[in-house]
This record gives C-alpha cells, sequence and structure tokens, in this order.
C-alpha cells in the first residue's frame, strides 16, 4: 500500500469512498432533513471548501480510503468497504499522526459522531481517548434551507508518547 497527498485525478475516486463511507457510518445517525445534502455533488462542494491536508492510500493502483487533516485535527478518516476490517484504517491513522507529529503537533484531536460505534472502537483501540461529547453543527452547503446538529464526540491523543 502506498500513501500519499490527493492529486486531482483521485477526486472521483475519492468521493466514492467517502460518499460510501459516510453513507454507511451517519446516515442512521442524523436528522433525516440532512440527507438531501449527502448526495455527491454535495460532497464535492464540501471538499472544494476544505482547507484540508488530504493524503490517499492505493493499492495495486485503487484508492481505498484517505484521511484529512486541518492544524491539530484528524477531520476524516475513511476506507472503503472491501477493505473495512483490514490494516488500511490503521495505516492511514499512523500515517496521520506520524505527520502530525512531524508538523509539531503532540496533542491531537478528532471529532466522531456519537452512535457510530464501528469507528469509536477502532480511535479506542488506537488509544484515542474520549474529552467531551457536544452538540455540533453538521456541514450544509451555502443556502440549505434547514440545520443540523448531531450529538459528537472528541477525541485527544497525544502523539509520540
Amino acid at each position: 500500500m502506498i500513501i500519499r497527498p490527493v492529486v486531482a485525478a483521485d477526486k472521483a475516486a475519492l468521493m466514492s469512498v467517502w460518499h460510501q463511507g459516510w453513507h454507511d457510518a451517519h446516515a442512521d445517525l442524523v436528522p433525516s432533513e440532512i440527507l438531501q445534502f449527502r448526495e455527491p455533488e454535495h460532497f464535492m462542494s464540501w471538499y472544494d471548501e476544505a482547507e484540508e491536508t488530504i493524503c490517499v492510500a492505493i493499492i495495486d493502483g485503487v484508492l481505498v480510503g484517505f484521511y484529512g487533516l486541518i492544524h491539530a485535527e484528524l477531520s476524516k478518516l475513511y476506507v472503503d468497504r472491501p477493505r473495512r476490517g483490514s490494516t488500511v484504517a490503521q495505516d492511514l491513522l499512523v500515517h496521520a499522526e506520524t505527520a502530525l507529529m512531524n508538523s509539531g503537533i503532540h496533542l491531537a484531536e478528532l471529532y466522531c459522531t456519537a452512535g457510530n460505534i464501528r469507528a469509536q472502537r477502532f480511535y479506542e483501540r488506537q488509544h484515542w481517548q474520549l474529552q467531551e461529547t457536544f452538540m455540533d453543527r453538521l456541514w450544509l452547503p451555502a443556502g440549505a434551507p434547514c440545520e443540523g446538529e448531531v450529538q459528537t464526540h472528541r477525541y485527544t491523543k497525544r502523539l509520540g508518547e
């Protein structure tokens, strides 16, 4: 597996992994009116607005997962269905933690939708610690006629210890 920065040619595959992964993990946890804003074109807008550093995992020329970083935050971590349960997520997480450490970050954070049990267990196995649970506003495109909030966990991890 190769983990490298995202390039323009990755965008379609990244959108596919992200769209599918988001729906698998979150669709049953968010207010139903939000789902109309979780179609592929909305993920494209979300991506275009993001100020993240994104790295992708490639196996045999196929994009199988990715992560996003914003400052000290792991903002996204998604793996395609066939690779879930493999080492791809762990490898991506280690790569992200190393990138944060190399940029001088020693206390990282991530946010996980409460009820996303698979992700919660994964992060806890990787020594991330739950710090708080709160209501967080969901991303919506500009001009959306609704607002949405969801109960969210904030995890932290001291890096390099």
